[in-house]
């Protein structure tokens, strides 16, 4: 008798276990065909997750733009998170970084205008306002700038600039720099405190491309320090 109900608890617990497996695999496989953990987007681009995933299995969406630690263009938040259960084909919210939002104030004292709001254009940092000054500067130069330099500012909060006017300015002699490549006649005007405005390219037979051809204002001309000429170079 004690023979027979081991024998059928074998049988029982021996069913009991296949039909676990069985469950087991059946879930398993559901689970593989149509859900998935969310991987970790952060730190890549849309185009690299693109690439790297099936459209099938991950799809995601820009949905806004902001500033984070992360370098310009890399995802810095996702919704649903890292490690969370979902079906395949479920749309991935994600937020791209537009860089972070604290820039410090370089020393821009005696550069010129136009170069420092360019680089603050790129950084998107707003110019709250735009002074000027007697200074014994060229013309167009920065003086100070308010946060100082070695500051921090948030680029949401920008920066006001101080400029030298033309009172002090002195006079300068364009220099000829027909025939320098453009890097060297930039280092050439600089030393002599002009800077380059419009760079117009043109087709010039058995000339490399960069070298100056022609200048807006010509060579040993007269013009205020911290003016800006136009030059042609061959493309």
């Amino acid at each position: 008798m004690q023979k027979k109900i081991i024998v059928v608890a074998s049988c029982i617990i021996s069913i009991m276990a296949t039909i676990y497996f069985l469950g087991y695999l059946t879930l398993n496989w559901y689970f593989n065909r149509d859900f998935y953990y969310t991987p970790n987007l952060v730190g890549l681009t849309p185009e690299e997750v693109s690439v790297l995933a099936d459209k099938d299995i991950i799809d995601i969406k820009v949905v806004g733009k902001d500033f984070s630690r992360l370098p310009e263009g890399q995802i810095f938040m996702q919704d649903p998170v890292e490690r969370h259960i979902i079906k395949k084909g479920r749309t991935i919210k994600v937020w791209v970084s537009m860089g972070e939002n604290y820039f410090e104030v370089p020393d821009f004292e005696g550069q010129q205008l136009f170069t420092v709001k360019k680089l603050l254009e790129e950084k998107r940092i707003k110019i709250n306002s735009i002074a000027r000054t007697d200074s014994p500067l060229s013309y167009n130069c920065i003086v100070t700038t308010n946060p100082g330099k070695g500051e921090y500012v948030n680029v949401k909060d920008g920066i006001s600039l101080l400029v030298s006017s033309r009172s002090l300015n002195k006079v300068v002699k364009v220099p000829d720099i027909s025939g320098y490549t453009l890097i060297e006649a930039e280092k050439l005007l600089k030393e002599n405190s002009i800077f380059i405005g419009k760079i117009e390219k043109i087709k010039v037979e058995g000339l490399e491309p960069n070298i100056v051809v022609d200048t807006s204002i010509g060579a040993n001309s007269r013009i205020s320090a911290g003016s800006t000429i136009n030059i042609t170079v061959t493309e």
